[in-house]
């Protein structure tokens, strides 16, 4: 099985670095742009299915991959964002000033009437076995999700300790690859951005 493995395109939370989760935007326009740029860089791939979140950026995203390639996309309510309760909407300076007891190694967002990282991990881990269950073994599949989901995806296919989900680096409109080989989980692209136009 290989997984590509897609960040959605930018949004105006994204520019403005403000804690999404799981506010509900689409993509601006840069983000579309970047979408197109990946929809490129994919479109010489071969992908059995698609599978997004919920959110509208991760679906624009994967809608844009899909046009014109006739691909079945299933949408999972698993690979949905880190839920950050009362910090969705807020720079980290804003978090910082009004939660001055908030840590910021502390992930777990519970306090704050979202999720845990371990709940996030449940999650993931559902998604991936249902993965294996449905998909065959050969297969090659892209997730489109976001930077929380796509870490601890990462994580869990590695076998590395959820702890260090912020160790991997996912830009917006970003692809990563993991194949399996022998059984066993081998990263061979990571945050490939090459598709996407600079100025």
């Amino acid at each position: 099985m290989r997984l590509l493995l897609a960040r959605h395109g930018e949004t105006e939370y994204n520019r403005e670095w403000r804690y999404q989760g799981r506010t509900d935007l689409g993509l601006n326009r840069a983000g579309r742009r970047q979408a197109e740029g990946l929809c490129q860089r994919l479109s010489l791939e071969p992908i059995d299915v698609i599978y997004t979140s919920n959110f509208k950026r991760a679906a624009e995203t994967a809608d844009i991959i899909t046009r014109g390639r006739g691909l079945r996309v299933v949408t999972s309510e698993n690979l949905a964002e880190l839920d950050f309760g009362k910090f969705e909407g807020l720079t980290y300076a804003e978090i910082v000033e009004n939660y001055p007891d908030w840590q910021p190694g502390d992930y777990n967002f519970s306090a704050y009437g979202g999720e845990s990282l371990e709940q996030l991990a449940r999650r993931i881990s559902a998604f991936e076995k249902k993965l294996r269950s449905d998909d065959p073994a050969d297969a090659d599949i892209l997730i489109v999700a976001h930077a929380g989901s796509l870490r601890i995806l990462l994580c869990l296919l590695l076998g590395i300790d959820i702890k260090n989900w912020r160790r991997f680096r996912l830009a917006p409109a970003s692809l990563t690859v993991v194949e399996d080989f022998r059984g066993e989980s081998v990263l061979t692209l990571l945050n490939d951005v090459s598709h996407l136009k600079t100025k």
